[in-house]
């Protein structure tokens, strides 16, 4: 019985037993002393395939992305698009600032050219006053 449990370990550790021999392989085993060793690696096998195995969930394909590094992307999405929408809106008030400045020293340049041209009326300003000139009041009374 030792050389036939022999000659079915040797066949097992080549991978060249059937099924039928594995299980003549592990009632020799259990039926007769010595080989302890492989009396307790077939039993232990006994025992992982007694065990139930834990439900796991699948593996997931490819390169994963957990909740938080999601949020974290609309998040900074967000923040950069805001910026950038702020931004755009500083840069319309700045560019409405300078065409209303462009225009106020427009009109401040041309209401110059206006008063100077002002200037030979502010000489016929005694024209309003020629009552006062000719005394036409006072002689109307007297």
């Amino acid at each position: 019985m030792k050389e036939k449990i022999e000659a079915l370990l040797a066949k097992y550790y080549e991978g060249d037993t059937t099924l039928a021999e594995e299980k003549e392989l592990k009632s020799l085993l259990l039926r007769s002393g010595g080989f302890e060793e492989e009396r307790r690696f077939f039993l232990g096998l006994d025992a992982l395939r007694a065990i139930e195995p834990s439900a796991k969930p699948p593996p997931r394909s490819g390169a994963t992305i957990r909740l938080w590094q999601k949020v974290a992307a609309v998040l900074v999405l967000c923040g950069g698009l805001s910026w950038w929408f702020i931004d755009q809106q500083i840069k319309k008030e700045e560019r409405a600032y300078s065409q209303v400045m462009q225009a106020f020293d427009m009109i401040q340049q041309n209401m110059r050219k206006g008063t100077t041209s002002l200037g030979a009326l502010k000489e016929m300003r005694h024209l309003n006053k020629t009552d006062e000139l000719f005394n036409i009041n006072n002689q109307e009374e007297q």
